[in-house]
């Protein structure tokens, strides 16, 4: 009996310990804070439709009119920075999409919020202090998304 008590005691405190260290790895974290990305339509007097979506759940097809922002929140991946998010993106004259949220990129933006606004030469991620903008991904969606 305190045999077995002693294994377990151990694994425990094995797992106790592999918690910790992911909790401080900046490669692996743990979070309870969702992450909203914000995606503003910047298209020079277009209508921007889009289409976002991750592995496990369709987002559905939005209509933004020139400065409507649209917006959704997820939790990201506990483990392992896996999680990723991509966006369809049509208007007049442009059918693009864009990886809209991928974890080691993004890091869970500043204070969980990922900016994002929208022209015709790409995405544009807005950060207090600057603006990083991004082509478009080159390889098209399969048909069906």
């Amino acid at each position: 009996m305190a045999d077995s008590t002693s294994k377990v005691m151990i694994i425990l405190s094995l797992l106790l310990i592999l918690a910790l260290q992911l909790k401080g790895s900046d490669r692996f974290r743990i979070t309870t804070t969702k992450v909203t990305v914000e995606i503003t339509n910047r298209l020079n007097k277009k209508i921007l439709i889009l289409h976002c979506q991750e592995k496990h759940r369709d987002l559905g097809v939005h209509v933004l009119n020139v400065g409507e922002t649209y917006s959704f929140r997820f939790y990201p991946n506990y483990f392992l920075p896996v999680t990723l998010y991509f966006c369809r993106f049509v208007y007049l004259g442009g059918d693009h999409y864009f990886d809209i949220y991928v974890e080691r990129r993004d890091e869970y933006c500043f204070h969980n919020r990922c900016s994002w606004e929208i022209v015709e030469d790409g995405p544009c991620e807005i950060k207090p202090s600057s603006r990083e903008c991004f082509g478009w991904n080159v390889a098209s969606l399969p048909a069906n998304k």
